[in-house]
């Protein structure tokens, strides 16, 4: 990699991506730490809210005009309209912002390649990997993806939850598994993931807030190297699969550039207190949302 010591500077100096999300999912894959990363665009993104505001503005009279409409057909070539003009106007918004700018110019300055995926029409997801066979396995996990919510749609027969409604894949074994492997989580971590969608009453998110609340209690502190990149969830706040992976990232990082690796603890730190508060986060971002909707005169966020 062509000056070392100057990428070091400016990932720890970025100010429009998080300098965590470049380290942990851009310059990990750069330096084969991992075969893959993944980050959710632009909710990940440091001007997420100004990008999602500019969206709700400009479609706001679209919403309103379907939830006023009472014929079923109209109301459903509204929606699909609605639909398109969201993923135009996201696309636009994003594409302009300052950090989808920076994604684009770490993405060539580490020669990432770039594998895109469209969950909703505001919603991309972004793996980035930098072998083939990385990529073949994307595009298989892609059809088997497609193909499972798909059917999972169809067949539902109750409202789904948005979370739910938003990525079905999640309750889906196979691709839970199989792409925790290609991000690198230990197996036991996806299994546990895979056990709490079956039985469907507790988030994992919330799960694992609990269990760093009763492991507190309990004297028994969580394991910082187990919480090795953002949103990674494992099995318990101690695993020690999941420590070890923690622990290599950290002596490799530690190894590039020893300030690499005290901002890398840093990093660890708040994804456990990440974890820890997320229950909170969700109760919050689901009164914000309602906050939103009313603001702009809407009976529910898109």
């Amino acid at each position: 990699m062509a000056n070392k010591e100057q990428t070091v500077s400016d990932i720890l100096t970025e100010e429009n991506l998080r300098p965590q999300a470049v380290l942990e999912n851009y310059l990990s894959v750069a330096l084969n730490l991992r075969k893959c990363s993944l980050i959710t665009i632009p909710a990940e993104f440091p001007d997420a809210a100004a990008i999602a505001r500019a969206i709700d503005l400009a479609c706001v009279h679209d919403c309103r005009r379907i939830i006023s409409e009472t014929d079923i057909r109209k109301k459903a070539k509204l929606i699909q309209e609605f639909k398109n003009k969201l993923r135009k106007v996201c696309r636009e918004k994003t594409g302009n912002s300052p950090s989808y700018k920076s994604h684009v110019t770490w993405v060539s300055r580490l020669k990432l390649q770039v594998f895109e995926v469209e969950v909703r029409p505001t919603i991309w997801e972004l793996f980035f990997y930098n072998d083939i066979d990385a990529r073949r396995r994307l595009e298989e996990l892609s059809t088997v993806r497609a193909s499972f919510r798909e059917k999972f749609l169809r067949e539902v027969r109750e409202p789904l939850p948005r979370s739910v409604a938003a990525y079905p894949e999640e309750y889906s074994p196979d691709y839970v598994l199989r792409i925790g492997e290609l991000l690198g989580y230990p197996k036991c971590c996806s299994e546990e993931y895979v056990q709490g969608r079956r039985k469907g009453s507790v988030l994992a998110e919330e799960r694992a807030s609990r269990q760093i609340r009763i492991g507190k209690a309990e004297g028994v502190q969580p394991e910082p190297l187990a919480y090795f990149v953002k949103d990674f969830i494992p099995c318990t706040p101690t695993c020690s699969d999941a420590a070890a992976i923690g622990r290599g990232l950290y002596e490799k990082f530690n190894s590039f550039d020893s300030r690499l690796g005290e901002f890398y603890i840093q990093c660890l730190k708040a994804n456990v207190a990440s974890v820890e508060s997320c229950a909170e986060r969700i109760e919050a971002h689901k009164e914000k949302m309602k906050a939103q909707a009313q603001q702009l005169g809407i009976q529910s966020p898109r």
